[in-house]
This record gives C-alpha cells, sequence and structure tokens, in this order.
C-alpha cells in the first residue's frame, strides 16, 4: 500500500469516529444519571406553602371561687370548676427561607389555623348539670429559625431547625386578642423533582416538631403547653 493510500484511510477512519460520536450524544445524554443539578447555595432563596396539623392541647383547669364578706362569718369556697382544651386543628403555613451556606440558613414563617376551645363546667355548687361550652379561636404564630441540611448535594435533603416565635391569638368577632411566646424544633425532609437534564426548581417539603407556647389563650399565664406539629409544603427555588 502506497503513502496516499494510508493517507486516505486514516481520514477516512477519523471521520467516521466523529460520525459515530455525533450519532452517540443523544443516548448518552439521555441515560445519564442525576447528580445533583443547581443545589442550594450562598445567596438561594426557597419559598415554601402547604397545609399544617397541630394536635390538641389541654390547658390547667381553674376554679370559679366565690369571696363572701368576712362579717357574715362564711368562708370562701368554689361555685364551679372549668376544664378547657383546644382541639386539633388544620390549617396554612408559609416560609421564606435565605441560605447563609449549603448547609445553613435562616427562616421566616407564618402559620394559621382556627382550633376550637371547649370549656367543660363541672362540680357546680347547687349540683347544676355538666355542660360544655365551644368557640372558635383565629391562632397566627409568626415564626424565625436556624436550619441546618444534611446532603447538601443529594436529590433528597434532611434537615433539621429550631427558633421562637410570636403567638397570637384572636377570639370569635376579633372581640378579644391574646399574645405571647412561642418555641419549636423540628426535622423534616426536602425532595427535589429534578429533571437530569434541567437545574432543579420545585420540590416537596415534610417536617414534624413540637411547638412550646407560652401566653396566647391560656387561664394560667405562666402555664406553658405543648403542641405536636406537622406539615406538607411545596417548596421552590431561586
Amino acid at each position: 500500500m502506497n503513502h496516499a493510500s494510508g493517507t486516505n484511510l486514516t481520514r477516512f477512519g477519523c471521520r467516521g469516529l466523529a460520525v459515530v460520536a455525533v450519532l452517540c450524544l443523544p443516548a448518552l445524554s439521555d441515560a445519564q444519571v442525576w447528580v445533583g443539578g443547581s443545589t442550594p447555595r450562598r445567596g438561594s432563596v426557597e419559598i415554601s406553602g402547604g397545609a399544617l396539623v397541630t394536635a390538641g392541647q389541654s390547658l390547667p383547669s381553674q376554679a370559679a371561687t366565690l369571696t363572701v364578706n368576712p362579717s357574715t362569718g362564711l368562708s370562701s369556697f368554689d361555685l364551679f370548676t372549668s376544664n378547657p382544651s383546644l382541639g386539633p386543628a388544620l390549617g396554612a403555613q408559609g416560609t421564606v427561607t435565605v441560605y447563609i451556606t449549603r448547609a445553613f440558613a435562616v427562616e421566616g414563617g407564618m402559620q394559621f389555623s382556627r382550633p376550637r376551645l371547649d370549656v367543660e363546667l363541672s362540680a357546680d355548687a347547687e349540683d347544676a348539670p355538666d355542660i360544655t361550652a365551644s368557640t372558635t379561636i383565629t391562632e397566627y404564630v409568626f415564626s424565625g429559625s436556624l436550619v441546618y441540611h444534611f446532603g447538601t448535594a443529594a436529590r433528597t435533603m434532611p434537615f433539621v431547625a429550631a427558633g421562637a416565635g410570636h403567638l397570637r391569638d384572636v377570639h370569635t368577632g376579633n372581640e378579644l386578642v391574646e399574645t405571647g411566646t412561642e418555641y419549636h424544633g423540628k426535622a423534616g425532609l426536602k425532595i427535589w423533582f429534578a429533571d437530569p437534564r434541567r437545574p432543579r426548581r420545585l420540590g416537596l417539603r415534610m417536617e414534624a416538631g413540637l411547638s412550646v407556647r407560652n401566653g396566647g389563650f391560656n387561664f394560667d399565664d405562666d402555664e406553658r403547653r405543648m403542641a405536636p406539629t406537622g406539615a406538607v409544603s411545596l417548596l421552590y427555588l431561586f
């Protein structure tokens, strides 16, 4: 074989390899696995909104005491006893999260729910039958949290958060507003709906936590009450 023929074969082989590579690129692109996409980073902003459930809470009992005139020689006595409780409630919550680093973020949130308040009146001094009075309270919680994420490059991101907030209980008709302080800790999971060929933007957030509340609607201002909470929300990452 002469030199010219060898050169032509070499050129033909290179062109053939180039054609094969071009034809294979779409298949390789379709076969590639998810490797994290555009993960949250410093300065990323994440918003979420969804459904909230708050467990029922037992409030401290109180006795209605009748104070008599000491000059009559009679002593004070209890007219009846009240046993209040807040029922479990469905509500809504929204959060805005700003990433300080890939793992740490600060978060502001608002929760809204309308639990039913039941007050059982019993042990009446005049032997009246026990009765239960009910009303609905509108409850708002405005909170701030510090959030830590595990496995920030993964499609599924566990997280923990802790913080405090402002509690605002509004009675029916906005006739009475009571405020208090709220502390919370929670843990959850963020699952991103990612296409291998596109940056991830949309996801699902699931969480469970414990809310400790002081003040708000409570017959005893020094009594703290605990309310387990859970929420499911949609996420969007900017």
